[in-house]
């Protein structure tokens, strides 16, 4: 009989152990979801007194600690929980996270990696992976993470492959053009209809109404077989239209190789509508399933020589890719 009730006493403490740990952590994750970090972080740490493997109420805890801002803390609940779940996906994106928020951007690449090889899927990883290969000069596997990220769902990735990866096309087909993220460009219009896609670019202290320098990149859904010349002179007719005194001067052209293409100046010293002056540099390439037209301008009657130069070197960075 007492070793009956020995039994019975031991099976009570283990009942009441587990609920106990469980209730701090229920308790936890309500004033969690209240915002009240400080006082979850208090019930977390009842929860881990009460059981200190309870990987749920660490990994809680250490998001808390992330959103006061105390990253080492953070960073120890993270380890820990992997510790005690090495498959604990979110716990891996979470340490990535605290890595960024450090600015030990390389240092966030593995957890990133781990986090998508358990599941890619996981929200935001592919596209914050994405941006750290772009940022770091990866951009081909950056613009693969974009594109993948869009494929699963994530509403952001469109807005960096149009940063990074050029114009996508619903083929598959895409002009990938490193825009250099020295210069600080940001996305101000990105448009699409069954006809075309256009991407606007401006500085990031600038906007489409007042700019110093600009860029954009037009895709003609369809368009196969255009030769460069005809397409370059269309591009003069139209600039003439609100700019007559617009001059065009041919710089540069292959047709002779898969995607061919043609680079030259429209410089305009007024416009109808604008009496600012606005010249551009003008790179075309002929895709499989679109013409793609780009430019960068700046707002000066000549483009001056080393920006020509440069704007030269840019384009012929461009390479057309199928995903």
């Amino acid at each position: 009989m007492k070793k009956n009730l020995t039994t019975f006493a031991i099976l009570c403490s283990l009942t009441v152990f587990g609920q106990t740990t469980e209730e701090h952590l229920q308790n936890g994750i309500a004033k969690h979801e209240q915002r009240d970090f400080k006082g979850a972080i208090r019930d977390y740490d009842k929860a881990i007194k009460a059981d200190k493997n309870n990987k749920d109420a660490y990994y809680n805890r250490g998001t808390c600690a992330l959103a006061v801002n105390d990253l080492k803390a953070a960073m120890t609940d993270f380890n820990k929980t992997i510790e005690l779940d090495p498959k604990f996906v979110k716990a891996y994106y979470s340490r990535a996270t605290v890595f960024v928020s450090e600015k030990k951007y390389i240092e966030a690449l593995p957890d990133l990696d781990k986090t998508v090889a358990l599941d890619p899927t996981t929200p935001n990883a592919l596209t914050l992976r994405g941006q750290i290969r772009a940022q770091t000069g990866n951009k081909k596997e950056a613009c693969e993470d974009f594109y993948n990220a869009k494929a699963i769902g994530d509403k952001q990735a469109h807005k960096y492959i149009g940063q990074f990866c050029g114009n996508e096309q619903q083929s598959g087909e895409s002009l990938m053009l490193d825009w250099p993220e020295t210069e600080n460009w940001k996305v101000g219009s990105n448009q699409e209809n069954e006809e075309m896609a256009m991407i606007e670019l401006i500085h990031a202290n600038e906007t489409l109404e007042n700019w110093t320098e600009f860029g954009s990149m037009i895709s003609i859904k369809g368009a196969k077989n255009v030769p460069m010349n005809t397409a370059m002179n269309m591009m003069f007719e139209q600039a003439k239209q609100n700019s007559p005194k617009a001059k065009f001067t041919f710089i540069e052209k292959d047709e002779s190789v898969e995607h061919p293409w043609i680079i030259f100046t429209i410089e305009s010293p007024y416009f109808n509508n604008d009496k600012r002056p606005e010249s551009q540099l003008w790179y075309i390439v002929q895709g499989k399933q679109a013409l793609y037209t780009n430019f960068r301008a700046v707002r000066q009657a000549i483009i001056p020589t080393h920006l020509k130069d440069k704007w030269i070197k840019f384009f012929k960075t461009g390479q057309i890719v199928n995903k």
